[in-house]
């Protein structure tokens, strides 16, 4: 049986892409729905995307950036009873880490989603398949490992163009070669300790949790003591930003314009937004909780 909703029910995404947790900037995000491109843009200069995808269909959302190895996720939001569409459901952060390109490194691995996000009826909620996350991270483990022989095996090379290099008069190939040698290490260093944080997540990643609804990794629910410390952050940055009452910005990306409205009330601040979405949808969020258009326009009127 087909279920029919309200065009402006949306299951959110963020996150932010990375290099060896270094944070990667304008980095290409394209949603495929059914198969057909949903939307396409770029990140934030910190890293940062937003996606928010309609109930009903098949999703594939893809990371990329030039020099560095594609990948992409799976989000399926069939499933939800229409009696549950309207429960506000979380947001779900999906981080994503791109790999480099070193030749030599198989990374036919990527040519499958690293993860597979679903909503389970038995949870009311989204998850991902853990168990495949499993295994894609120990298939992620033998790319690192791949990757630090390639590194080493640059490193051996540039030793013995050095060697050959030794006693010549060209100082220019020899500081080539240093200045090669030192990024060289630095990446091998870099690597070493991606591997060790991969091992250390391994051993704690599918551990049970104090919690039994808080999810590891991709699904966050944070617990009250640091969801407060990250509202007191955020409401500190923005008073620094912003000045006293409403800011209004507006953003037009491939399929959506998101209209956010900033409001400074002393020591308090709030963030509105309106997405307008090219397939007729309308969403209003308060601090990312959904809103009535009501409340978007009485909230955020100039007094």
């Amino acid at each position: 049986m087909s279920v029919n909703f309200a065009q402006n029910i949306t299951v959110d995404f963020e996150g932010k892409v990375t290099n060896d947790n270094v944070i990667l900037s304008e980095v290409i995000v394209q949603v495929l729905q059914n198969g057909k491109l949903l939307t396409s843009f770029k990140t934030e200069k910190d890293g940062s995307y937003n996606i928010y995808l309609p109930l009903g269909f098949e999703y594939i959302v893809s990371i990329s950036k030039n020099n560095y190895v594609q990948k992409y996720y799976s989000v399926s939001t069939k499933g939800i009873p229409e009696e549950e569409a309207n429960i506000k459901l979380p947001e779900i952060s999906a981080d994503v880490d791109l790999f480099k390109y070193y030749e030599g490194v198989d990374y036919s691995m990527f040519n499958e989603p690293i993860n597979k996000f679903y909503y389970n009826p038995a949870k009311r909620n989204f998850e991902f398949d853990k168990e495949y996350l499993k295994q894609k991270k120990a298939e992620m483990k033998l790319v690192k490992q791949a990757e630090k022989k390639a590194i080493l095996l640059a490193l051996q090379k540039n030793e013995i163009k050095q060697k050959k290099l030794k006693g010549s008069d060209n100082k220019d190939q020899e500081t080539k070669l240093l200045e090669e040698k030192k990024q060289l290490n630095d990446k091998l260093a870099k690597q070493s300790l991606m591997l060790k944080l991969i091992e250390e997540d391994e051993k704690t990643l599918f551990k049970s949790t104090k919690n039994k609804d808080e999810v590891k990794l991709n699904l966050v629910a944070a617990n009250p003591e640091t969801s407060t410390k990250v509202i007191d952050k955020k409401v500190r940055a923005l008073l620094d930003k912003y000045k006293q009452g409403v800011t209004e910005e507006r953003i037009e990306g491939q399929g959506i314009i998101v209209i956010t409205r900033v409001v400074v009330r002393g020591q308090e601040a709030w963030v509105y937004q309106k997405k307008i979405f090219d397939w007729g949808g309308v969403a209003y969020f308060k601090d990312r909780e959904r809103i009535t258009v009501n409340t978007f326009e009485t909230e955020t009127s100039i007094k």
